[in-house]
C-alpha cells in the first residue's frame, strides 16, 4: 500500500548629475581606487590570517574534533562549541563542517552565518557533498530514503551541484566548486568527493586523481586543500580495492584526506560501527597515513572516528543526528496512517559507557555505586519532566569532546588514552548489566571489537 495510506520514516549612493560630476577633481577618484586596493588587501590578510590558524590545526599533535552542521537543533551547537574550546582547548583543535547544498548561501540559516556564529573554531569546512549528485551516488540515496540527500529547497541554490556535464567531469566544474567553497568563508577547501564506485577501481581513481589535480591548479598559495573521498566499505574490506587505493594516495603529494566511507546498515540508529572488517580497514588505513605523514579526517564517524585516533587517524567528526554521526544505508520504515504514531525514544549519551542508551536506562545507571547523573550545563539546563533533545544533543558533542581530550592528554599518547577508556567502559558494562540489563540498543557490542584492536 503506497501514498496516502502511509507514511514514510526515514532511520538540512548618492545620485550626481552629470554636470556637477564633470567639475569633481579626478584625485577623489585616485583616492576612491586607492581606497579599494587598501581594503582588497586587507581582506586578503584577513583570509591568510585565518587558513593560517586552519593550517595549525593539521599539523598533528593534537586531534582535531569536527562537528556536522545538523539539519535539527543546530542553534546548539555554537554554546557546545564554546563550552568545548573553554574546557579542552589546550588538548584539541576544532573545526565545523557545513553541507553546502543542504543549506542557503546567506541568510539567518545560511553557511556565512553559521560559519560566524562558530567562529571559535579555526578549521572551517564547506563539504560540497559532490557524491550526492543524481550522477554519482545521488540515485542510490533517493531509493533508500525515497527522496533526494539534497532537497530542492536548498541544492538548487548551488549552480555546480545542479549543472549537467554531459562531456563528464570537467576543470571548470571544479574551479566552480573551490571558489564556491572560497566565497562561503571555509578555511579548508575540500575536492568535490565524488561517489568512487568499486565496481570500477580503474575510473574511480583516475577521476579522484583528475579532481584533486583541477582543484590544485584553482588553489591558492596560501589556502587549504584536503582530498575528498566518498567510498563504499569494500574499499577497506577488499584487498585489491585497498591496495590500489592506498597507492594512490601515497602517491599524491598532498597531505590532508577527509575520508567518508559508507557502512552498511547500522542495526540501532544511534549506534557503533560493529563491523570487525570493516573496523580492520580502518585500523590499515589509519596506520599507512600515520606512517606516511599524511592527516587523516573521518567524517560522519562519530565515536568510531575517536577510536581510530588510537590507530593514527588525526581527526573525525560527529554531530547531534543520527545522520551526521554516521553515513550509513538507511531504509524506509512505513507504517499505515490507521497506525498510531509509535511514540519517539529519548535517549542520552553516556559517558561511562561511551555508548548512547535510552533515558530511563541511564537513570538506573547513574544510581549506582560510584555513578552520577551527568552535571554538564546542558544537562542540568533539562526541564523535569521534558526532554530537550537539542540540550541532549550538546551534551553529546560536549562529553565526546571530553573523551577526545582525556585520551590526548593520557601520559603515555593517544593509543594508551583511547584503550584506557575503553576498557573502563568495557569493565563499567560487565559489572552494571548485572543490575540494571543492557540489551538491544543499550549493549555497546562496539567496545569489545575496539579492545580487540587495542591491544
Amino acid at each position: 500500500m503506497r501514498g496516502d495510506d502511509e507514511l514514510h520514516f526515514v532511520v538540512d549612493t548618492v545620485n550626481v548629475e552629470a554636470s556637477d560630476a564633470e567639475t569633481i577633481d579626478e584625485d577623489f577618484f585616485d583616492w576612491d581606487a586607492e581606497a579599494e586596493a587598501d581594503a582588497a588587501a586587507l581582506g586578503e590578510t584577513i583570509d591568510e590570517e585565518r587558513f593560517a590558524e586552519a593550517r595549525d590545526c593539521l599539523q598533528g599533535g593534537k586531534p582535531l574534533f569536527l562537528v556536522q552542521r545538523s539539519h535539527q537543533h543546530s542553534a546548539s551547537i555554537p554554546a557546545a562549541l564554546n563550552h568545548i574550546n573553554a574546557a579542552h582547548g589546550a588538548s584539541l583543535n576544532l573545526g565545523v563542517v557545513a553541507p553546502i547544498p543542504r543549506m542557503r548561501p546567506s541568510g539567518a540559516s545560511g553557511i556565512p552565518t553559521f560559519f560566524r556564529n562558530t567562529a571559535v573554531a579555526p578549521v572551517q569546512i564547506a563539504d560540497p557533498e559532490c557524491f550526492a549528485r543524481m550522477d554519482s551516488y545521488g540515485t542510490v540515496l533517493a531509493e533508500q530514503r525515497e527522496k533526494p540527500f539534497a532537497g530542492p529547497s536548498t541544492s538548487t541554490k548551488w549552480p555546480y551541484f545542479n549543472r549537467a556535464l554531459p562531456s563528464g567531469w570537467a576543470a571548470d566544474w571544479v574551479a566552480d566548486i573551490i571558489q564556491t567553497q572560497r566565497e562561503q568563508g571555509a578555511t579548508v577547501l575540500l575536492t568535490p568527493g565524488l561517489w568512487m564506485d568499486s565496481a570500477d577501481r580503474a575510473g574511480s581513481l583516475k577521476t579522484l586523481r583528475d579532481c584533486v589535480s583541477w582543484a590544485r591548479d584553482e588553489t591558492r598559495d596560501y589556502e587549504n586543500l584536503a582530498v575528498n573521498l566518498t567510498i563504499p566499505y569494500t574499499w577497506l574490506t577488499t584487498e585489491r580495492l585497498r591496495d590500489s587505493l592506498f597507492a594512490e594516495l601515497l602517491d599524491m603529494d598532498e597531505d590532508v584526506f577527509y575520508v567518508r566511507v559508507r557502512w552498511p546498515l547500522l542495526a540501532q540508529p544511534y549506534g557503533q560501527l560493529a563491523s570487525a572488517d570493516i573496523l580492520d580497514g580502518y585500523v590499515e588505513l589509519s596506520s599507512v597515513c600515520e606512517e606516511n605523514d599524511k592527516f587523516l579526517i573521518l567524517p560522519n564517524t562519530a565515536l568510531t572516528g575517536w577510536v581510530a585516533l588510537a590507530w593514527g587517524a588525526n581527526g573525525f567528526s560527529t554531530g547531534i543526528g543520527s545522520g551526521e554521526r554516521a553515513f550509513a544505508d538507511t531504509k524506509v520504515i512505513k507504517i499505515k496512517r490507521t497506525t498510531p504514531r509509535p511514540a519517539a525514544t529519548n535517549r542520552t549519551f553516556r559517558r561511562s559507557l561511551l555508548h548512547v542508551v535510552d533515558v530511563d536506562t541511564d537513570s538506573r545507571l547513574s544510581a549506582l555505586p560510584g555513578q552520577s547523573a551527568c552535571d554538564c550545563d546542558f544537562c542540568r539546563a533539562q526541564t523535569p519532566g521534558l526532554w530537550d533533545k537539542a540540550k541532549a544533543g550538546a551534551h553529546y558533542l560536549v562529553k565526546v569532546a571530553e573523551a577526545v581530550a582525556e585520551a590526548s592528554d593520557h601520559a603515555r599518547g593517544t593509543r594508551a588514552g583511547v584503550r584506557t577508556l575503553a576498557r573502563s567502559a568495557r569493565d563499567f558494562r560487565d559489572s552494571a548489566s548485572a543490575v540494571v540489563p543492557l540489551n538491544g540498543a543499550n549493549d555497546p557490542k562496539h567496545l569489545d571489537l575496539w579492545l580487540d584492536r587495542l591491544k
